[in-house]
């Protein structure tokens, strides 16, 4: 993870308290929804479908990996981004941003004009510094 990244993704536990605080956290079950919703389906994806799991990363994200390790159908399914990772246990919603919690992994979402896109995947934790992340964005 390049120190720009970790430096985006070190921030989320700090961003999710403030917001949190400032009551903005958490926008209800009818913002969740779509996020976990595209979250789950880039997880079903991955394995099944690389084309459509593809298709639901942010353009950064597909840019990056497609640079790194050539075509996206066939670099996902490759990366160590569970092909199962089962179905969202919380997802939080910030604004444009999300992170879904899944059974086996950690997503990152955007909210684009057509829908929630996947920026990181891929993702665990990294004992109190920022996420690891498989697949991500610039």
């Amino acid at each position: 993870m390049t120190s720009k990244n970790a430096r985006r993704y070190a921030a989320w536990p700090a961003a999710c308290a403030l917001l949190a605080l400032a009551g903005c956290a958490g926008q209800g079950s009818v913002e969740d929804r779509p996020a976990a919703d595209a979250a789950e389906h880039f997880a079903r994806a991955v394995g099944s479908d690389p084309s459509a799991a593809c298709g639901l990363l942010a353009p950064q994200t597909r840019v990056k990996l497609e640079d790194e390790q050539g075509p996206c159908v066939q670099a996902l399914p490759g990366s160590k981004v569970p092909h199962d990772a089962g179905s969202v246990r919380e997802v939080k919603v910030y604004g444009k941003d999300a992170v879904a919690y899944l059974e086996r992994d950690t997503v990152f979402l955007a909210r684009f004009d057509d829908g929630w896109r996947v920026t990181a995947a891929g993702c665990t934790p990294n004992s109190g510094r920022p996420y690891d992340c498989d697949v991500e964005g610039s």
